[in-house]
């Protein structure tokens, strides 16, 4: 196969893709081609691969550039058509946000430990590990001089949800840390996932360990939402937008 015919094929699967996902949206703009100055660095690179094993490198490296592009025109497709990307992960209103259907991987009961009788626990975290919960979920960085005040676990209000609630305070400041762990249910309907009340600002998606959280800010407080396997997180505060980052970094750390 020629490089020419290479490059056609390459575009039109991925604009074939493209437009099973997203429709006619992805009609609505011109063709996309690379820059004079990409193709050319590429054809160098590829002329120069004289061995079977680093032109298959090469030509993977050509076809991840690519799809990067077409991450790139899908953006700007979707935009200029009026369709929020994001809205793949949330729904929201000037109001509320939640997680869209099919955000949560729901968790196996028979995966889960459930301690029988209620346990003293030091942190979230310990109260997590304890219910058999070892994804990433709890940042390791507080902002100087919040401290815990309250943990609360429930496992009681909804057989098919457990709950964890951690409350820190600094003076007259705060931070919330939930994190609600869906369960398979038995008669096969969605758990119902929580309304997180959210000011009029659309949120901004902010990527960390792999994961999309969904920042906003709610009575001019910060605050974050997500979604990790059969986890839904969040956390609000009294802190900076700066601050809240640093504590959705810390979580992957």
């Amino acid at each position: 196969m020629t490089e020419q015919a290479l490059d056609d094929l390459l575009r039109q699967v991925m604009l074939d893709a493209a437009r099973q996902e997203y429709g006619d949206l992805i009609e609505q703009q011109p063709e996309h081609d690379f820059s004079p100055a990409f193709e050319k660095k590429m054809q160098k690179l590829i002329q120069r691969a004289d061995h079977p094993v680093r032109y298959r490198c090469l030509r993977t490296l050509r076809v991840a550039a690519a799809l990067a592009a077409l991450l790139t025109l899908l953006t700007v497709a979707t935009a200029a058509a009026g369709y929020d990307i994001w809205r793949m992960l949330a729904e929201w209103t000037a109001e509320t946000i939640t997680l869209s259907p099919g955000q949560i991987e729901y968790a196996d009961p028979d995966d889960i430990h459930i301690p029988e009788e209620p346990g003293e626990y030091t942190d979230i975290q310990e109260a997590l590990t304890a219910y058999g919960i070892n994804r990433p979920l709890i940042p390791r960085y507080l902002p100087d001089g919040f401290v815990a005040e309250q943990l609360i676990v429930d496992k009681e209000s909804d057989p098919y949800l457990m709950i964890f609630h951690e409350f820190y305070h600094r003076e007259a400041d705060y931070i919330v840390i939930q994190v609600i762990i869906h369960l398979n249910n038995e008669d096969g309907n969605a758990n119902t996932f929580d309304e997180f009340f959210k000011d009029e600002e659309d949120p901004i998606p902010y990527e960390a360990g792999g994961i999309t959280h969904l920042l906003t800010t709610n009575g001019e407080r910060p605050s974050a939402l997500w979604s990790n396997g059969p986890a839904e997180g969040s956390i609000i505060g009294d802190i900076t937008m700066e601050e809240l980052k640093q504590m959705i970094d810390s979580i992957y750390e």
